[in-house]
């Protein structure tokens, strides 16, 4: 008598389209990578735990560097499906400010991108193209759309022009940086909470920023 398959027990080599077969690979190789270093992780430990033979996983990744090259640009699609932290709506301070922080924590505290940040700092010596590359596509773009969006409120009088705002998206950014470096240095326990970071955060921001 056949026996019965454990309902709960997920089929790793199921069927599923290329697409969705690349994600579930790319999530494997995002934890992977995180835990154990770039070159430390293998094809073969890849596929293993994305449930794919070494065959599977070579159908759809060529090398290593190609995964990693598909994760980073992954990260910069999901940065740039609402393009960037700061809206395009004409908002007043508090409101900018507030879409702004809200998309920025948001995006911050995920576990992806943690994961992401965590694996860009351990790898730029070894792989210092593969992060400039990143860094060209994501931070890059992010600064110059940072700067139109930041003069266009300051020609509306709703930003006071200033040091802030002269390099607006490196010194906006460095609290949640800073807690982002933190929180893994300290293994998940910062010494500021997230959401009082945030609140900080914002009356940082109104103050600098509110026009007087």
């Amino acid at each position: 008598m056949p026996t019965k398959k454990n309902n709960d027990v997920p089929d790793k080599r199921r069927y599923l389209p290329s697409v969705a077969r690349k994600e579930e690979i790319l999530d494997a190789a995002l934890i992977e990578f995180a835990d154990r270093t770039y070159n430390a992780v293998s094809m073969e430990r890849l596929a293993e735990c994305a449930g794919l033979s070494k065959a599977g996983i070579y159908a759809h990744f060529k090398s290593k560097e190609e995964i990693f090259h598909a994760l980073l640009e992954r990260t910069t699609k999901q940065i740039c499906d609402f393009q960037g932290w700061l809206p395009d709506e004409d908002l007043t301070l508090p409101e900018l400010v507030d879409v702004y922080l809200d998309r920025l924590y948001a995006t911050f505290s995920s576990p992806a991108t943690m994961s992401i940040y965590r694996l860009l700092l351990a790898e730029s010596a070894r792989t210092p193209e593969l992060v400039q590359r990143w860094h060209n596509e994501v931070a890059h773009g992010l600064k110059e759309r940072a700067q139109l969006i930041i003069q266009r409120n300051i020609e509306r009088d709703i930003i006071r022009p200033g040091v802030l705002t002269e390099h607006f998206f490196p010194l906006a950014l460095a609290p949640a940086l800073l807690w982002l470096s933190s929180s893994m240095l300290s293994r998940g326990n910062p010494s500021i909470a997230l959401v009082q970071l945030q609140d900080a955060h914002r009356q940082l921001l109104l103050e600098l920023l509110e026009p007087r």
